[in-house]
């Protein structure tokens, strides 16, 4: 492992992300994908304290609930998060809580508190009420500063039925319905919907459409979109390696970030020194796996062997 890594490492052991939206929205099944599990999450407290699920029980009473808690699946501890429950009552208390939360948050100097991203889930079954309440007062006030908002849009095959309604009141038949509104209802949410928060002062940096409870619920589906999107709108090379680093099960998305952000930077370092130009290469793009910290002399080693392939596959047509 490179000084780089190692540094960077040290320095940020977790990302934080804030987790907003409406009860119902999806969120805990999101969570649960992006870990890869489908245990509930452990709960600490500011002091690091586990607290009984019990105690957190979805309710809208105050002193329930605490955003300062911590919710970590033991399937992926890589990952913090924090739920702005309770914010979707609307109170002009609850909006401070959240809004000082992101800002000190956002602003801390210490990494192992920093605010990585929020993630605000929003349920496209009634699309015409996308953003009322709440989600507007967020958008049109709460400056989330460097902090990254990526809208989810939740239940998005309910919007996909809705879509297949309206072409069978045109006349189409079911099936037929079905396959228009499977390939244009994607658009038409955009066009139709998600412009509004155009409108807003701080509109999300990212959007992503994800299906609902019941096709996320199936072994065979993920979050890759979300991690994706995420990945994209990160300011910050070293938490967008952060955040890639963090995937256990996203090898495609720590290869994608790995290649495009070391090609060039390699080149450029290492124009000039062509016999360390592979090496360097082979051990930038692997800095960006999970598992480089824990098998770093495996890889050391591993590293020479690819090295050596790629060199005496590839230099010909580079030299």
């Amino acid at each position: 492992m490179n000084i780089r890594t190692r540094r960077l490492r040290e320095k940020y052991s977790q990302f934080r992300v804030l987790v907003m939206g409406k009860a119902n929205a999806g969120k805990t099944t999101i969570l649960q994908k992006v870990c890869n599990t489908t245990d509930q999450p452990k709960i600490y407290n500011s002091d690091g304290e586990e607290i009984d699920l019990s105690a957190v029980a979805p309710s809208r009473e105050r002193g329930v609930h605490d955003i300062e808690n911590e919710m970590i699946f033991e399937a992926n501890d890589g990952y913090i998060f924090h739920d702005s429950r309770g914010f979707e009552c609307g109170s002009t208390e609850e909006f401070k809580i959240v809004q000082d939360f992101i800002e000190q948050r956002g602003r801390e100097t210490a990494s192992r508190r920093q605010l990585h991203a929020i993630w605000y889930c929003l349920p496209t079954d009634n699309a015409s009420r996308l953003l009322t309440g709440a989600e507007a007062r967020f958008f049109h006030e709460c400056d989330p500063g460097a902090v990254p908002v990526i809208a989810i849009y939740t239940k998005f095959d309910d919007f996909v039925l809705q879509t297949q309604q309206f072409f069978i009141s045109q006349g189409e038949e079911e099936d037929d319905a079905f396959q228009k509104a499977s390939l244009s209802a994607s658009d038409h949410f955009t066009e139709e919907y998600a412009k509004v928060f155009n409108t807003t002062k701080f509109p999300p940096a990212g959007d992503v459409q994800l299906q609902g409870k019941n096709y996320m619920d199936k072994a065979d589906t993920n979050c890759d979109k979300l991690l994706e999107k995420t990945a994209d709108v990160l300011g910050d090379d070293a938490l967008r390696q952060l955040f890639v680093c963090v995937q256990k099960n996203n090898l495609d998305l720590c290869g994608k970030w790995g290649v495009e952000s070391t090609c060039e930077l390699v080149y450029r370092e290492y124009r000039d020194q062509k016999e360390s130009l592979f090496e360097k290469w082979v051990g930038r793009v692997l800095s960006w796996y999970p598992w480089m910290a824990h098998y770093s002399s495996l890889l050391d080693n591993f590293c020479n062997w690819l090295q050596a392939q790629v060199y005496f596959n590839i230099a010909p047509f580079v030299f």
